[in-house]
């Protein structure tokens, strides 16, 4: 079995980690990682504080194996994090911004902290204040990602802070996994390959995009910054990475105009939602779907990953040879 530090430090099986994708997440998905060895993780982001209370439950019925819990800083809903301390999970994991103070009111209730980062000085920031893992994502990730790629970013960091450092951006299959433990990582944190999973709460326009998609055709897309400004993605200078359609296109080449008014744009993507069109126009993925073919039960996915990446490894050592 393929063991990193950061199976020892979650007291997990695998070094694998599902990304914490807001309200696209669910108990189901985040149960059947935690279930398959590796560390499920339920976004706390957009979702609303009855649901966050029911999925708590349902996710403590689904498994008794270590979770994460995550959050995005700028747009911290209090009660959500006072429902998360009160949970304790293994993990509290945040993005977009620094947690600082947070930090320690997360290690009060003896859960780890987990802190998303784009770049090397975010990176010893994040640890300076506290963070026990540090998640370093490069800008083929379908969420907020920065212009470092995974590749150049991840022994970056590694070399600058003690902790586990975690591989995100660009990674869908063992080879990517394989790749990041060669890198100096101690383990992956996967998003889009979950989101063509069986347990996914995304619909099927979502999962057909990812499975018959090129990694070209997901783009990082500005406008989403202009319509929705995030004080998290403009400070640490990310975006968000959408398959691109006729909508992404036309909202893109109207950048300086939707800046001065978003609200046509805005009311056109409410309207979508509310007519359960959302997926037609906008959905979000990175640059690793372009390794995806098939939609499958998580587990199995998890199972897959970490079988290839042994292989891929144990290629590479005979190399040597």
């Amino acid at each position: 079995m393929l063991r990193t530090r950061l199976c020892e430090l979650l007291k997990i099986d695998v070094p694998v980690i599902q990304a914490g994708m807001s309200i696209f997440t669910s108990p189901a998905l985040a149960a059947a990682v935690s279930n398959a060895g590796g560390l499920g993780s339920l976004g706390v982001w957009q979702r609303p504080l009855d649901q966050l209370q029911r999925d708590l439950a349902d996710l403590r019925e689904r498994t008794d194996r270590p979770f994460a819990l995550n959050h995005v800083v700028p747009d911290l809903d209090e009660a959500a994090f006072a429902l998360t301390l009160e949970a304790a999970p293994t993990v509290v994991s945040f993005a977009l911004d620094d947690a600082g103070e947070l930090m320690k009111r997360v290690h009060d209730v003896g859960s780890l902290v987990m802190q998303q980062v784009h770049s090397v000085e975010q990176a010893r920031g994040a640890v300076s204040h506290g963070a026990d893992i540090i998640v370093a994502q490069g800008g083929e990730a379908g969420g907020y990602g920065g212009g470092v790629t995974t590749l150049a970013l991840v022994p970056q960091v590694v070399d600058a802070v003690p902790v586990p450092v975690v591989a995100a951006g660009g990674i869908g299959d063992g080879r990517g996994l394989a790749a990041a433990l060669v890198l100096g990582a101690a383990g992956v944190n996967i998003g889009s390959r979950l989101l063509a999973s069986e347990e996914a709460p995304v619909g099927q326009i979502w999962k057909d995009a990812i499975v018959s998609s090129a990694s070209e055709d997901w783009v990082q897309v500005d406008f989403m910054n202009d319509i929705r400004p995030n004080p998290g993605a403009l400070g640490y200078r990310t975006r968000l990475r959408a398959y691109r359609n006729a909508f992404t296109d036309r909202c893109e080449q109207r950048r300086d105009e939707l800046r001065g008014d978003p609200s046509e744009v805005l009311a056109e993507i409410t309207r979508a939602a509310q007519e359960g069109r959302l997926e037609e126009l906008l959905v979000f993925g990175g640059q690793s779907c372009g390794l995806i073919g098939d939609v499958a039960p998580a587990a199995e996915i998890v199972r897959s990953i970490v079988a290839d990446a042994e292989h891929a490894l144990r290629h590479a050592a005979d190399l040597l040879s």
